[in-house]
């Protein structure tokens, strides 16, 4: 009797969950933001055949003269080969007999065991999460897709797009004179050499350039003018910016001196990324530096197959943002789970994506 009272006047449990950078229902990464078209297919490899077009006009000719010849390049064909990741998890029987966080320790091996799969398959998925996030925001900013191996290792599987030099520059904050808007400004003319859409510009600010933009009095000024236009700019916002995970919307801006507003946004998810264990964290987007991407550009996530084994233990060939399959270990008896994509972040044109780096004032 005394243990059935102990059990019943005990305190309930209270069991603290807290993953960083986990979607939630209805959110997207930003990897899905930044590369909104996805290709899968269970090929391990990549054709890429990019032809860039900017047709101009017809000429006229004179009578009995000879017709304008207007040439023609067809463009060019690589294929590459998409970098596979891949990442298991041992359960021992030591794991397997240890009491779960969040269920109770009267419970049942089965429903200890169940709880303890779930949390290993979210950890394996906010992993692969965070890396997509990373490699895409990097792949806007260097023009290269740059996947490592352990220990943050080169596996030689780089992926260079030879993006323009002219698209990526240097804005000097310690100059006389130096103003946010012509930091941006430059950005904005870079975007424009090349061809991108007026429309739905986004720019992703570093936190220093964030801070410029936010404690700059004429910006200040410009964006207190007209506070009703917040509730018109939450009609008009792309849907896009509203269900990343971790973008924070600053505002739609007007560069003085452009015609068409551009979309100021930071990438601040629950935390930084590391990207191994043991790593330093550092930033998703390095805080002296700003990108701008057109939304209304082709960029592309590629999704190749990978090899795992079905319920009867058999290889079979799948693809999809991340493939499970599990394995048994017999001596002793253990189980592993794994966890595999192969991904990569191709930009339909690269030129249209535009990097500055800014030289800011050393704290003191």
């Amino acid at each position: 009797m005394s243990t059935s009272l102990e059990k019943f006047m005990r305190t309930a449990k209270v069991f603290y969950e807290d993953i960083k950078n986990e979607l939630s229902g209805g959110q997207q990464g930003i990897d899905s933001f930044l590369f909104g078209v996805d290709d899968q297919s269970t090929s391990s490899n990549f054709t890429l055949d990019q032809y860039i077009s900017n047709p101009h006009g017809i000429v006229f000719r004179k009578r009995d003269e000879q017709s304008h010849a207007r040439p023609y390049v067809p463009g060019v064909g690589q294929v590459y080969e998409v970098p596979r990741a891949s990442e298991k998890t041992y359960i021992s029987e030591e794991l397997r007999d240890s009491v779960v966080a969040g269920v109770e320790s009267t419970a049942g091996f089965s429903s200890h065991n169940a709880q303890l799969l779930e949390k290993i398959i979210r950890d394996h998925v906010v992993g692969h999460t965070v890396t997509r996030w990373k490699l895409a925001i990097d792949t806007i900013r260097t023009g290269k897709y740059s996947p490592t191996g352990a220990g943050g290792q080169d596996i030689g599987l780089e992926i260079d797009f030879n993006r323009d030099a002219a698209q990526s520059i240097i804005y000097d904050f310690t100059e006389t004179g130096a103003t946010i808007d012509a930091a941006l400004k430059a950005m904005y003319d870079r975007g424009n050499a090349k061809g991108m859409s007026k429309g739905n510009r986004v720019m992703i600010l570093g936190s220093k350039w964030l801070e410029e933009f936010e404690t700059d009095d004429n910006v200040l000024e410009r964006m207190q003018a007209n506070p009703s236009n917040v509730l018109v700019e939450q009609n008009i916002m792309p849907p896009e910016l509203q269900n990343t995970k971790g973008l924070y919307v600053v505002g739609r801006y007007r560069i003085p001196g452009t015609v068409g507003p551009v979309w100021i946004t930071a990438f601040n998810p629950d935390s930084a990324y590391i990207q191994y264990k043991g790593a330093t964290a550092t930033d998703f987007m390095p805080e002296d530096e700003a990108i701008m991407v057109g939304l209304d550009s082709g960029r592309f996530r590629i999704f190749r197959g990978v090899d795992a084994l079905d319920g009867s233990g058999n290889i079979t060939r799948s693809v999809g943002e991340i493939v499970l399959d599990s394995f048994v270990s017999k001596d002793p008896v253990g189980e592993v789970l794994r966890s595999q994509s192969r991904v990569a972040m191709i930009p339909g044109d690269v030129d249209k994506t535009v990097r500055s780096e800014g030289t800011f004032p050393v704290a003191s």
